[in-house]
């Protein structure tokens, strides 16, 4: 629901806003997981643009990964540094690698980022501009996005 903390900054512009982030609000668990959220088939249609799993430090709780990307954002994604920008419609997403734990996606339209963190099937659990998400994703190099984890 916040961002990690991460002592040895494993991402690029690893960012430490969630420290000072209100904590979020969420819906009734129960009320939250009924109906999967209205983009997640198209999430889960999207290739992974990850190689192989990776444990995810950016978001509680720390899980093993896939990352994917629509066809809008796979070719900045792949090619990313710092200053990159992304255009709208694209969407990006952090999933468990798994049957079980949460999602992570971002959705830009009329260049501004939406933010959603699903449960494992798919239900919304919090949506929107998301002030938690947006102040550690705004310390990010490239138009919001951290990507990939870099090697030591």
């Amino acid at each position: 629901m916040a961002c990690a903390e991460t002592a040895q900054a494993p991402f690029a512009g690893a960012s430490d806003a969630w420290s000072s982030a209100p904590e979020p609000t969420s819906p009734p668990l129960a009320e939250a997981s009924q109906l999967a959220w209205e983009g997640y088939a198209e999430v889960l249609r999207m290739p992974n643009v990850t190689s192989q799993p990776f444990t995810s430090r950016g978001h509680v709780p720390q899980q093993s990964v896939d990352v994917r990307a629509n066809d809008v954002a796979r070719t900045h994604y792949a090619t990313l540094v710092t200053d990159t920008l992304f255009p709208d419609g694209s969407v990006l997403a952090e999933l468990a690698h798994g049957a079980t734990g949460n999602g992570f996606v971002m959705r830009k339209d009329a260049g501004h980022w939406s933010y959603f963190e699903l449960d494992s099937r798919g239900a919304s659990l919090v949506n929107g501009a998301l002030a938690w998400c947006a102040s550690c994703h705004a310390q990010a190099p490239s138009d919001h996005v951290f990507g990939l984890p870099r090697l030591p």
